[in-house]
């Protein structure tokens, strides 16, 4: 099979063919993955599998069509006050700041975080132990190493803290209800939000290469049908602090190349990104601590190397739908921020991944 696929590019019509097989392969398991996740609620991997191939072959093309679909069965949330971190995000701000995200895929909202949450979250990163994730070189290991982190002596290029510690965090809680945020999120996906993967990472200068466990090489997420991220920079981030960078335009359908499509769900060099796209597209978002980027990560995209400071960030995605890829399972164990308890009483499917 290896020495087949290094052949392929020789003859069109062997690739022609290739993606034929492959495209029929996906369409026969697509539904299957669908009726086992309607049923089980989880997505087999040949499902999850088959989604990232037929966003692959048509460019994104499928999943505009599934969203589509989705946003007629999924109406949007009422949101009384959509005040919070962004601002107020009426309708008509909520609906050209879609229109943004739609042409360049992100936007950048500098200081929307205050000062004294920004302290209380770094606050809790120093405090809590995180998983030290492996490198490139490194074996797998079954048990993840869990340190506190050290800015004067680190481990490995990323931490990673758990889901479960930051769902029971006041502040992060008060994000996942936050009504500014919901607005921007249902406004563009089209339907009411699911939030569904939560996360905090330090990135380090324990080595100056690029490595692609802590996603520091271009690529692009397929986690689910349709979502956003968004990125909230805990620490002030400038070039030597390893900036997210971000190809504008490339989330949008047929955004990036064939070319690259072909090669499936893989990591790509500087090198190739430039040969595909106008350097004035691709973004190195420096922005000081408490700046939020809202994102679709459909788009190319990395974090740069650090060689500076390390860069903290917390990243809240919401989605369309939990059919997708798999994320190990947490709970919510206590309730802390009272805009969330209110929102998990009267809107509960929006936390269905949590509780």
């Amino acid at each position: 099979m290896t020495h087949v696929s290094r052949r392929l590019p020789r003859f069109p019509a062997g690739r022609l063919l290739r993606k034929a097989v492959l495209d029929l392969r996906a369409a026969l398991l697509f539904p299957i993955g669908v009726a086992t996740y309607l049923t089980t609620g989880r997505t087999p991997p040949s499902g999850y599998q088959a989604l990232v191939w037929l966003f692959c072959s048509s460019g994104g093309r499928f999943n505009d069509v599934l969203s589509r679909a989705i946003a007629k069965r999924r109406p949007k949330l009422t949101i009384a006050e959509p005040v919070g971190v962004l601002g107020e995000m009426t309708p008509p701000l909520a609906r050209e700041t879609a229109e943004r995200l739609r042409r360049d895929g992100c936007v950048v909202f500098e200081r929307a975080l205050p000062e004294a949450t920004c302290d209380r979250l770094f606050a809790f990163a120093m405090r809590t132990p995180a998983s030290v994730r492996r490198m490139d070189h490194e074996a797998r290991s079954p048990t993840p190493r869990m340190a506190l982190f050290d800015p004067a002596s680190p481990l490995a290029v990323r931490y990673d803290y758990p889901t479960a510690d930051l769902l029971d965090n006041a502040d992060v809680q008060a994000l996942l209800a936050d009504g500014s945020i919901l607005a921007l999120m249902q406004e563009y996906l089209g339907s009411r939000p699911v939030a569904d993967v939560l996360s905090m990472w330090w990135h380090t200068r324990f080595h100056t290469q690029p490595d692609s466990e802590a996603a520091q090489f271009f690529h692009f997420d397929l986690d689910r049908i349709k979502w956003l991220k968004i990125f909230v920079y805990l620490t002030d981030v400038g070039p030597e602090n390893g900036p997210h960078s971000f190809v504008r335009g490339s989330h949008r359908t047929g955004g990036i190349p064939k070319v690259i499509l072909e090669r499936g769900y893989v990591r790509l060099e500087d090198e190739e990104v430039a040969a595909a796209f106008p350097a004035t597209d691709c973004l190195s978002l420096t922005a000081p601590r408490g700046s939020i980027i809202v994102e679709d990560t459909r788009g190319l995209h990395k974090g740069a190397s650090v060689r500076g400071d390390a860069r903290l960030v917390l990243q809240l995605q919401f989605s369309n739908s939990l059919f997708g890829g798999f994320h190990p399972p947490a709970r919510v164990c206590e309730v802390r921020d009272p805009t969330f308890a209110k929102l998990l009483a009267t809107s509960p499917e929006v936390f269905r991944q949590y509780t």
